[in-house]
Protein backbone atom coordinates (compact mmCIF):
# COMPACT_ATOMS: atom_id res chain seq x y z
CA UNK A 1 0.00 0.00 0.00
CA UNK A 2 2.82 3.03 0.72
CA UNK A 3 5.14 1.60 -2.38
CA UNK A 4 1.41 2.17 -4.66
CA UNK A 5 1.26 5.56 -2.56
CA UNK A 6 4.75 6.35 -3.19
CA UNK A 7 4.54 5.19 -6.91
CA UNK A 8 0.95 7.80 -7.39
CA UNK A 9 2.95 9.94 -5.98
CA UNK A 10 6.55 10.08 -8.30
CA UNK A 11 4.18 9.85 -11.15
CA UNK A 12 2.24 12.60 -10.24
CA UNK A 13 5.57 14.43 -9.76
CA UNK A 14 6.46 12.85 -13.24
CA UNK A 15 3.82 14.48 -14.84
CA UNK A 16 3.90 18.12 -13.44
CA UNK A 17 7.34 18.02 -14.61
CA UNK A 18 6.37 17.43 -18.08
CA UNK A 19 3.52 19.58 -18.02
CA UNK A 20 6.19 22.31 -16.69
CA UNK A 21 8.38 20.93 -19.86
CA UNK A 22 5.56 22.40 -22.00
CA UNK A 23 4.68 25.16 -20.99
CA UNK A 24 7.76 26.96 -22.01
CA UNK A 25 7.13 25.29 -25.59
CA UNK A 26 5.92 28.72 -27.76
CA UNK A 27 4.11 26.04 -29.92
CA UNK A 28 1.82 24.63 -26.48
CA UNK A 29 1.07 28.46 -25.41
CA UNK A 30 -2.47 28.13 -26.47
CA UNK A 31 -3.42 24.61 -24.26
CA UNK A 32 -4.84 24.97 -21.15
CA UNK A 33 -3.29 23.71 -17.97
CA UNK A 34 -5.87 21.02 -18.45
CA UNK A 35 -4.72 20.06 -22.06
CA UNK A 36 -0.94 20.48 -21.10
CA UNK A 37 -0.94 17.88 -18.43
CA UNK A 38 -2.91 14.97 -20.83
CA UNK A 39 -0.24 15.68 -23.45
CA UNK A 40 2.71 15.30 -20.54
CA UNK A 41 0.90 12.12 -19.47
CA UNK A 42 1.75 10.49 -23.32
CA UNK A 43 5.43 12.22 -23.23
CA UNK A 44 7.74 9.36 -24.12
CA UNK A 45 12.30 9.84 -23.11
CA UNK A 46 13.81 9.86 -26.05
CA UNK A 47 17.70 9.82 -25.21
CA UNK A 48 20.51 10.47 -27.44
CA UNK A 49 24.78 10.09 -27.46
CA UNK A 50 27.02 12.62 -28.45
CA UNK A 51 27.11 12.60 -32.46
CA UNK A 52 24.30 10.30 -32.91
CA UNK A 53 21.82 11.54 -35.58
CA UNK A 54 18.57 12.45 -33.74
CA UNK A 55 16.82 13.08 -36.69
CA UNK A 56 17.72 13.47 -40.54
CA UNK A 57 16.69 15.83 -43.30
CA UNK A 58 14.31 14.19 -45.63
CA UNK A 59 12.76 11.37 -43.25
CA UNK A 60 9.67 10.80 -42.57
CA UNK A 61 8.47 12.40 -39.37
CA UNK A 62 7.15 10.99 -36.59
CA UNK A 63 7.14 12.76 -33.37
CA UNK A 64 8.41 16.30 -32.23
CA UNK A 65 11.27 16.71 -29.91
CA UNK A 66 11.20 18.69 -26.39
CA UNK A 67 15.16 19.14 -25.41
CA UNK A 68 15.14 18.69 -21.83
CA UNK A 69 18.72 18.23 -21.91
CA UNK A 70 22.17 18.35 -23.58
CA UNK A 71 22.64 20.77 -26.92
CA UNK A 72 22.18 19.62 -30.91
CA UNK A 73 23.10 20.68 -33.96
CA UNK A 74 20.72 21.74 -37.06
CA UNK A 75 21.99 21.02 -40.24
CA UNK A 76 20.81 21.46 -43.45
CA UNK A 77 21.87 20.32 -46.87
CA UNK A 78 20.41 22.26 -50.13
CA UNK A 79 20.47 20.58 -53.39
CA UNK A 80 22.64 17.39 -52.13
CA UNK A 81 25.56 19.67 -50.89
CA UNK A 82 27.62 19.85 -47.43
CA UNK A 83 25.12 19.94 -44.69
CA UNK A 84 25.30 23.61 -43.39
CA UNK A 85 24.88 23.77 -39.18
CA UNK A 86 22.07 26.61 -39.38
CA UNK A 87 20.75 26.51 -35.33
CA UNK A 88 22.06 25.07 -32.22
CA UNK A 89 19.65 24.02 -29.85
CA UNK A 90 19.49 23.68 -26.21
CA UNK A 91 17.46 22.26 -23.47
CA UNK A 92 14.04 23.91 -23.67
CA UNK A 93 14.49 23.93 -27.36
CA UNK A 94 12.13 21.63 -29.71
CA UNK A 95 12.23 20.53 -32.86
CA UNK A 96 9.95 18.13 -35.38
CA UNK A 97 6.99 20.02 -35.36
CA UNK A 98 6.39 20.60 -38.96
CA UNK A 99 6.75 16.60 -39.51
CA UNK A 100 4.34 16.09 -36.17
CA UNK A 101 1.44 19.30 -37.55
CA UNK A 102 1.65 18.63 -41.22
CA UNK A 103 3.00 15.00 -41.98
CA UNK A 104 6.01 16.37 -43.90
CA UNK A 105 9.38 15.25 -44.27
CA UNK A 106 12.28 16.30 -42.12
CA UNK A 107 13.61 19.70 -43.50
CA UNK A 108 16.96 19.32 -41.40
CA UNK A 109 19.26 17.17 -39.91
CA UNK A 110 19.89 17.24 -36.17
CA UNK A 111 22.48 15.78 -34.17
CA UNK A 112 23.52 15.93 -30.47
CA UNK A 113 26.78 17.55 -29.95
CA UNK A 114 26.45 15.81 -26.43
CA UNK A 115 24.33 13.49 -24.24
CA UNK A 116 21.30 14.72 -25.50
CA UNK A 117 17.52 14.10 -23.23
CA UNK A 118 14.44 14.60 -24.96
CA UNK A 119 10.58 14.27 -24.51
CA UNK A 120 9.17 12.65 -27.84
CA UNK A 121 5.35 13.56 -28.86
CA UNK A 122 3.61 11.64 -31.78
CA UNK A 123 0.65 12.93 -33.48
CA UNK A 124 -1.73 10.71 -32.01
CA UNK A 125 -1.12 12.12 -28.21
CA UNK A 126 -1.76 15.88 -30.11
CA UNK A 127 -4.53 14.70 -32.06
CA UNK A 128 -7.38 14.18 -29.12
CA UNK A 129 -6.81 18.05 -27.96
CA UNK A 130 -7.17 19.60 -31.84
CA UNK A 131 -10.04 17.52 -32.04
CA UNK A 132 -11.67 19.10 -28.88
CA UNK A 133 -10.25 22.55 -29.65
CA UNK A 134 -9.83 22.84 -33.20
CA UNK A 135 -8.81 26.27 -33.27
CA UNK A 136 -5.65 25.62 -31.54
CA UNK A 137 -4.50 24.72 -34.73
CA UNK A 138 -4.64 28.83 -36.07
CA UNK A 139 -2.09 29.48 -33.00
CA UNK A 140 0.01 26.59 -33.85
CA UNK A 141 -0.27 27.16 -37.30
CA UNK A 142 1.37 31.11 -36.45
CA UNK A 143 4.41 29.60 -34.99
CA UNK A 144 4.95 27.14 -37.62
CA UNK A 145 4.67 29.60 -40.16
CA UNK A 146 7.51 32.06 -38.50
CA UNK A 147 9.74 28.88 -37.83
CA UNK A 148 9.32 28.15 -41.20
CA UNK A 149 10.10 31.58 -42.37
CA UNK A 150 13.06 31.52 -40.22
CA UNK A 151 14.33 28.39 -41.77
CA UNK A 152 14.16 30.11 -45.02
CA UNK A 153 15.78 32.92 -43.65
CA UNK A 154 18.72 31.05 -43.03
CA UNK A 155 18.78 29.12 -45.85
CA UNK A 156 17.85 31.65 -48.27
CA UNK A 157 19.60 34.56 -46.74
CA UNK A 158 16.76 36.93 -46.64
CA UNK A 159 16.26 40.27 -44.93
CA UNK A 160 14.03 40.85 -42.16
CA UNK A 161 10.99 42.10 -45.08
CA UNK A 162 11.49 39.16 -46.74
CA UNK A 163 11.10 36.91 -43.99
CA UNK A 164 7.76 38.28 -42.60
CA UNK A 165 5.93 38.24 -46.22
CA UNK A 166 7.34 34.50 -46.67
CA UNK A 167 5.45 33.76 -42.67
CA UNK A 168 2.27 35.40 -44.06
CA UNK A 169 2.77 33.55 -46.90
CA UNK A 170 3.02 30.21 -44.54
CA UNK A 171 0.54 30.35 -42.35
CA UNK A 172 -1.96 29.71 -44.25
CA UNK A 173 -1.06 27.24 -45.90
CA UNK A 174 0.09 25.86 -43.16
CA UNK A 175 -3.48 26.09 -41.09
CA UNK A 176 -4.87 23.79 -43.89
CA UNK A 177 -2.15 21.46 -43.74
CA UNK A 178 -2.82 21.06 -40.29
CA UNK A 179 -6.44 21.39 -40.73
CA UNK A 180 -5.50 18.03 -43.30
CA UNK A 181 -3.76 15.97 -41.45
CA UNK A 182 -5.89 15.91 -38.36
CA UNK A 183 -9.01 15.30 -40.29
CA UNK A 184 -10.46 18.70 -38.74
Amino acid sequence: EEDASRAERKHAEDIAERGAALKNVELFKALTDEERRALAGRLRIAPFVRGEAMTRQNAEAHWLYLITKGDAEVRVSVDGNLSEKIATLHAGDFFGEMGMMTGAQRSATVIALSEVECYRIDKEAFHDILRSRPQIAEDISEVLARRRAELDAAREDLNEEAKRSRMREHQGDLLQRIRNFFAL
